[in-house]
């Protein structure tokens, strides 16, 4: 990658990333996939640039998510997360989010990409 591709992969996933933020507290995982797709089709790299840029994506997800689950409490997470309050544990919760947020980044990230070539 040379530095204007290295540019445009930064900034797929950081909008990317503000999309999915947006879109997770309407439907938790909604907001990963869709991001994904929307990083995938900022980087314009066919389907390996968006599946990576995906996952970069989930996992970036997930620990502004964890961060504000540690913070606030797990009263603050969407409400598809805070069903899981009976588990008993938040970093149980949390690290639970790592390889969904990041599947689902990678998922996403891979249509997205692919549309663009």
């Amino acid at each position: 990658m040379n530095g204007s591709d290295s540019r445009q992969f930064w900034i797929g996933v950081i909008v990317g990333l503000v999309v999915a933020l947006i879109v997770n507290y309407l439907v938790t995982i909604g907001g990963a996939f869709i991001g994904g797709i929307v990083t995938g089709l900022i980087v314009r790299g066919g389907a390996k640039n968006g599946g990576k840029a995906g996952v970069y994506l989930g996992l970036l997800n997930a620990v502004v998510l964890a961060a504000a689950i540690f913070v606030y409490g797990i009263e603050t997470a969407p409400a598809d997360i805070s069903y899981l309050g009976f588990l008993g544990s938040t970093l149980f919760i949390v690290v639970a989010l790592f390889p969904l947020f990041g599947l689902f980044g990678y998922v996403g990230g891979l249509i997205g990409g692919s549309l663009t070539k």
